[in-house]
């Protein structure tokens, strides 16, 4: 593949396809995130850039039937440039399973229209940053949207036939705005009922903005027990129709575990209490410590 500069994917993709469409982020001012800090500019890869890839995938390497379309927010591309993309992938390959990231500016850029066409192309899965649902939080994280924006964005997409993963970062309100981050987050899952959320605990690294507050003091990271509490306080506030998949599966995580709403939420609840109850669980030692 010749994009230029980093290539990220949902860790659930690591045997995909990519194909990068976009490089960089339209926004790239997210106070946690370093991806892209100082390191390139957002840009559209051009049409016959992107098919040169297709083609070098087609010639050279294995296929699994899985394919995502790269980039921080690969949604972002003219609706039309994406349709061609996809249609060569289809034409290239036996495509099960198409995906990419996508921003709620992305989604609320686009008309009805352009996402019905995208997604009767073959566009599936849109992986989306919630974050958080809470005003403050997101404001002070520089995330550039509110509740509402992603409310709006994550139900046009769904009414759009799309398989919506939204993503909530545990500890994102740090020990201050943890109980409004859990609550109003819970608060826009229960408005929403996505398909899907996942689950990932706050991992900073030094290019990120809000590094330099942590290592200050002035943003106070959660523990392992709190982001576990945190978590259990999301989760016990999920309203009874919400059907949505949850992930607790990456590796920044402190208890792994999936399950489907509402028959499996009792199952996590109980699980997270004895994780809570357990005098083990206080002694845990942070993931992060080898990025201080």
């Amino acid at each position: 593949m010749t994009v230029k500069g980093v290539i990220i994917r949902p860790p659930v993709e690591a045997h995909s396809v990519l194909i990068g469409v976009t490089e960089g982020c339209t926004w790239n001012n997210c106070r946690f995130c370093s991806v892209y800090k100082g390191v390139q500019d957002y840009r559209v890869r051009s049409k016959e850039e992107i098919f040169n890839d297709i083609e070098l995938w087609a010639q050279n390497y294995g296929w699994n039937g899985r394919v995502f379309l790269a980039g921080g927010n690969a949604l972002s591309a003219p609706t039309d440039l994406l349709i061609e993309v996809i249609d060569r992938i289809k034409q290239r390959f036996p495509v099960e399973h198409i995906s990419c990231y996508a921003k709620n500016h992305d989604l609320l850029k686009k008309t009805p229209a352009e996402l019905k066409k995208l997604r009767e192309a073959g566009l599936v899965t849109l992986y989306v940053g919630l974050e958080s649902g809470s005003n403050l939080v997101l404001k002070l994280m520089n995330k550039g949207t509110t509740a509402r924006m992603m409310i709006k964005a994550a139900k046009k997409a769904i009414e759009a036939g799309f398989r919506l993963s939204l993503y909530v970062i545990l500890g994102l309100g740090g020990k201050e705005h943890t109980e409004i981050h859990a609550k109003e987050t819970a608060d826009v899952l229960n408005e929403i009922n996505p398909p899907i959320f996942r689950f990932r605990t706050l991992n900073l690294f030094p290019c990120a903005p809000l590094y330099d507050e942590l290592k200050s003091g002035k943003f106070q990271r959660l523990t392992p027990f709190e982001t576990i509490l945190e978590l259990y306080n999301i989760l016990k506030r999920i309203e009874s129709h919400v059907t949505s998949e949850v992930f607790n599966d990456h590796i920044s995580n402190y208890e792994n575990f999936e399950g489907k709403l509402p028959e499996d939420l009792p199952g996590m609840l109980k699980l997270l209490e004895q994780r809570l109850k357990d005098p083990q669980t206080k002694k845990l030692r942070p993931k992060w410590l080898n990025h201080m």
